[in-house]
């Protein structure tokens, strides 16, 4: 008899549980880690600026109840390619291999993991992504040698990246102050 388990390896031990999402071992950091990794304008700017930092400076011009959405923009589409089916086989050995599919269950996960609104309008997801358009170009205009037009977000200072590392702290220490913050709204 084989048994299947599918997961996502995230850094400092941690994972996620593709078929039994609650037995997932996440922390913030962890996720923090993976999107300070990852471009969130890759090949477009001059220099690296990190999913994360991306991520925690949309969030400041996002509505608090919505920032958990904007806070996590594009970590289904990085975590999707970390993916890998783990077999185990009566013989003893493990095999592993890439998903097949659209990880569907990847969605449910990250919903059972990540403090999210019960639902969404249409009004809030224009919203979102007008926030992120205009972070994009403000991006663009000042860490590439673009000058595009359109919306931008009103920011005192220029953007500096931050190294991979701070940025995944800074993340994770937002995502724990805003569901912490939660918590006790909630009692």
């Amino acid at each position: 008899m084989n048994e299947t388990a599918s997961l996502i390896p995230l850094p400092e031990r941690c994972y996620i549980n593709l078929n039994h999402p609650a037995s997932s071992k996440v922390s913030w950091r962890s996720l923090g880690i993976v999107l300070g990794r990852v471009a969130a304008l890759p090949n477009l700017t001059d220099v690296f600026l990190s999913q994360a930092q991306f991520n925690l400076l949309a969030a400041r011009f996002t509505p608090r109840p919505l920032r958990p959405l904007m806070m996590t923009s594009g970590l289904q589409v990085i975590l999707t390619s970390l993916a890998y089916v783990e077999t185990d086989c009566d013989s003893g050995q493990t095999t592993l291999q890439r998903p097949s599919g659209g990880l569907c269950e990847l969605a449910k996960a990250l919903g059972e993991l990540i403090p999210r609104p019960n639902t969404i309008s249409r009004t809030d997801s224009a919203k979102l992504e007008q926030i992120r358009q205009a972070t994009t170009i403000t991006a663009l205009n000042q860490l590439s040698r673009r000058s595009l037009t359109g919306p931008t977000i009103p920011l005192a200072t220029t953007i500096k990246p931050k190294s991979p590392e701070i940025a995944a702290m800074d993340w994770a220490e937002a995502m724990e102050n805003y569901t912490s913050s939660r918590s006790h709204e909630a009692a």
